[in-house]
């Protein structure tokens, strides 16, 4: 068996920050000249087919073009000062998946991506050691992305605050360790689809559209093949030497069909590409390198968009956020650099079905959220299980094996499984992966044109070139195993033992499984507030009514209660009172998408309906930040008068948290009913532990709950209490996403 050494084309690409860059062509041309590239001369993957994406996606259902940049979801075009557009343009690109997800987003930090990035003082790591002159690698983002080492911020660790030093090691770590020690990563990245040239133009598109944006690789040589406007692209030689290539990551953000090939036609090749069409793009060599504020467009026919000589592009298709509650058990930190394909190959395959184990310590984890693995095996079954460890190694009992989730790997890159919140023993276990092409290859062995795609899964693995070592890793015995059925009878191989064997190789590889935990019983650190006094404000209304300010307790994040007081039989004032924001707030009110009350410093609306009918309400609050956060409550209108209104229901907008809170009780009586708060057991308006701690005494039998508290406490509408209604309180507490009813308002007969 022939050891596969994947090594891949080194992406760099600087803009010097020393010079002054202006829209003319020639300053342009000049600047790329001199500019500083790294070149590292590549071996061909033996590997390409795995990062085929076969999926179709139907051009019908794409519109011609597209722009996240016109639909909101990108932040400021940025200027690169080193080697880093690697790290610009990943993290550009979570920016624009969390902003298309409703997330309030500010710029991530390439300086801390990058010092991440450079060789570690115990000599694993990626081996660079210059935080500007040297490049990086497709594989460094992603790594630190699905290890969850980042992304900080950038006010947190900003361009610059990591220094050269002329002698020992090769930066000034103080700052990014002072950094790490002072701040959290806020989102762990759950999802990552590769791209390369054999990916559908429509799979590629449907990436954008459905996650904002995409990271590309491309040749970038500017001289040769950016148009004088510097806005278009195109580089039609796919036959350039390796030492001609310059290595560039950018993020692209949408396409049109219809952009003109003419506009391509360079001084230097006069040639345009075939058809009209091309990719917009997202650059990090500032908003001044051209009319278009630093976007322009690579034409769909460029020979080396999305190469993988490269390394994969990719877009990030899911994260979760982190707030103490989840916790990543991994064995390595730097994802995969290859991938686990050494036992089966078309002419010898032992068997299509090979289960990849990596073993943790699950002292101290209670619950499964997710197990995340990569792999390259297309079309290929997936099982993932629960395995019991006896002594140092996972048994071979199946029977003992606890399966988890399975499915398909119908993309190439890594996949997150849901694990259902398993219930994990403790101490020593490991998560096993098993991957079966049999089906995939029966189905295809007999098409002349079929590729064999072998049975693999991502390993954290060394990579090498003739003068040396692109990246060291660090693999330790007793993390990884695999094992296989051959003449009927098991065969389990310890990873480090297996490389030993067959390779002579010491440092081995470590197997990309993830498992993903979080406590069910997690309560978040909870900053003291203090109450802020009731407010007496009397208001003449059509009615001539009186109302009061219920008091509240202010939150410590952006938060919208609010109040309906019926005081006729079609008609209700519907009083806001936002907390937690910054400044003064302004408050607008709308019935079924009509605005009824712009913006201002009013907190109430009097609203009467004159026909029956099913009305929406929403009310919408701003701080001078502008944070902005909106709730909704549905009322029914029938022969006149208001009957029992649905539950409402919480739409947040444009804000840091998805914390809605609803103020007191109407201060005066409902005519037909009384508003709750559905989580809210003690009855008290707000939603607290206690409430959860009120559930698990019930379900003990040592209290009793009466017909309006059950109606509070079945958060999830099932009909009835359980513990999983406890836990999705406990979640919304800790600001976790989970669908539930909790925080909602609810009008009920007493």
């Amino acid at each position: 068996m022939k050891k596969k050494l994947f090594v891949f084309f080194l992406i760099a690409a600087l803009i010097l920050s020393s010079f002054i860059i202006t829209g003319n062509a020639k300053e342009l041309d000049s600047l790329a000249q001199i500019a500083a590239l790294s070149r590292i001369e590549p071996v061909a993957s033996e590997n390409v087919n795995a990062f085929t994406e076969l999926s179709e996606v139907k051009a019908e259902s794409l519109p011609s073009s597209y722009s996240s940049k016109d639909l909101g979801y990108t932040t400021d075009i940025r200027q690169q000062d080193a080697n880093t557009c690697w790290a610009y343009s990943s993290l550009s690109t979570l920016e624009t998946l969390l902003l298309k997800s409703g997330e309030k987003v500010e710029h991530f930090s390439p300086e801390h991506m990058n010092i991440w990035g450079l060789i570690e003082e115990s000599g694993i790591g990626w081996q660079r050691e210059d935080l500007v002159s040297d490049g990086g690698y497709s594989y460094i983002p992603m790594g630190y992305l699905t290890s969850w080492s980042g992304p900080l911020l950038d006010k947190e660790l900003p361009v610059g605050a990591v220094t050269q030093s002329a002698q020992g090691y090769p930066y000034d770590k103080t700052a990014y360790e002072n950094a790490n020690s002072q701040y959290s990563v806020d989102y762990g990245v759950t999802g990552i689809r590769y791209v390369n040239r054999q990916t559908p133009i429509e799979t590629v598109k449907s990436y954008i559209m459905d996650y904002g944006s995409v990271v590309a690789n491309f040749n970038a040589d500017t001289v040769r093949y950016m148009n004088s406007d510097s806005d278009s692209f195109y580089c039609s030689n796919g036959l350039l030497a390796t030492n001609e290539l310059y290595g560039h990551a950018v993020s692209i953000i949408g396409w049109d069909d219809n952009y003109p090939k003419e506009k391509f036609s360079t001084s230097f090749t006069h040639d345009t590409p075939v058809n009209n069409g091309a990719w917009l793009i997202k650059n990090s060599w500032g908003p001044y390198v051209n009319a278009n504020g630093g976007y322009f467009w690579i034409s769909y026919e460029d020979a080396w968009i999305f190469h993988h000589i490269f390394g994969p592009s990719f877009a990030i298709t899911d994260y979760v956020k982190l707030d103490g509650n989840r916790e990543i058990l991994q064995n390595e930190i730097y994802g995969a650099t290859t991938q686990f394909s050494y036992i089966t190959d078309e002419a010898y395959a032992p068997t299509n079905n090979i289960t990849y184990i990596n073993v943790f310590d699950f002292d101290g984890n209670d619950n499964l959220d997710s197990v995340l693995f990569e792999s390259t095996s297309f079309g290929a079954d997936y099982t993932v299980y629960y395995i019991p460890v006896y002594g140092e190694t996972p048994t071979q009992e199946t029977a003992l094996w606890t399966k988890l989730g399975s499915g398909t790997v119908d993309y190439t890159g890594y996949i997150s499984v849901d694990t259902k919140d398993f219930d994990l023993p403790q101490g020593k276990g490991a998560i096993g992966v098993s991957v079966d092409n049999t089906k995939t290859y029966n189905e295809n062995k007999d098409n002349p044109d079929y590729e064999y795609i072998p049975n693999s899964i991502g390993v954290c693995e060394w990579l090498a070139f003739s003068g040396g070592y692109y990246f060291k890793n660090q693999g330790i015995k007793g993390d990884s195993f695999v094992m296989y059925q051959e003449n009927g009878q098991y065969k389990t191989y310890e990873l480090m033992d297996f490389y030993d064997k067959y390779y002579g190789d010491p440092m081995g590889g470590t197997l990309v499984i993830k498992a993903i935990t979080e406590d069910p019983d997690f309560v978040p650190e909870v900053t003291e507030t203090q109450s802020t006094e009731p407010t007496e404000t009397t208001t003449e209304t059509t009615t001539e009514t009186t109302t009061e300010t219920a008091s509240y307790t202010q939150a410590p994040a952006f938060s919208l209660g609010i109040t309906l007081d019926y005081v006729a039989d079609n008609q209700v004032i519907v009083i806001a009172l936002a907390g937690g924001g910054t400044g003064v707030y302004e408050y607008e009110f709308s019935c079924n998408d009509e605005i009824l009350q712009p913006y201002s410093n009013v907190y109430y609306s009097t609203i009467t309906f004159e026909t029956d009918g099913v009305y929406t309400l929403k009310i919408t609050a701003k701080d001078t930040g502008n944070n902005i956060i909106a709730t909704q409550s549905v009322v029914e209108v029938r022969n006149g008068k208001f009957v029992t209104p649905g539950s409402s229901y919480t739409d947040p907008t444009e804000t840091t948290t998805s914390v809605i809170e609803t103020t007191a009780e109407p201060t005066s009586a409902p005519k037909f009913a009384k508003a709750y708060i559905i989580g809210d057991t003690d009855h008290n308006n707000t939603i607290s532990i206690k409430d959860t701690t009120l559930i698990r005494k019930y379900l003990a039998k040592v209290i009793e709950f009466d017909a309006v508290t059950l109606v509070l406490a079945d958060v999830d509408s099932s009909g009835g209490c359980s513990i999983k209604d406890a836990t999705l309180i406990q979640k919304y507490i800790a600001l976790i996403d989970a669908p539930s009813n909790v925080g909602q308002s609810v009008m009920l007969y007493e």
